[in-house]
């Protein structure tokens, strides 16, 4: 398999608060996009029972070395 066949993926934190909680928790998802990304969240949520809002969706920039938002809620 060629270097470019290769899926180039990406790492995505997602900030939420399960329903009743106070503070925010954290997932980490190593995925393609970001559509790819929620689906992966939607699932784990799903399967353990889970209900949530999440509060932001954020992408690391490795050339950056930093985390760059790609949804935030509105306050």
């Amino acid at each position: 398999m060629k270097e470019s066949d290769v899926p180039n993926l990406e790492e995505f934190k997602f900030i939420y608060k399960l329903d009743g909680a106070i503070n925010l928790d954290t997932k980490y998802f190593m995925a393609n996009e970001t559509d790819d990304a929620k689906k992966m969240f939607s699932f784990v949520c799903k399967k353990n029972d889970l209900v949530c809002s999440v509060n932001r969706i954020e992408k690391w920039n490795r050339w950056s070395s930093k985390w760059e938002v790609q949804y935030k809620e509105d306050s």
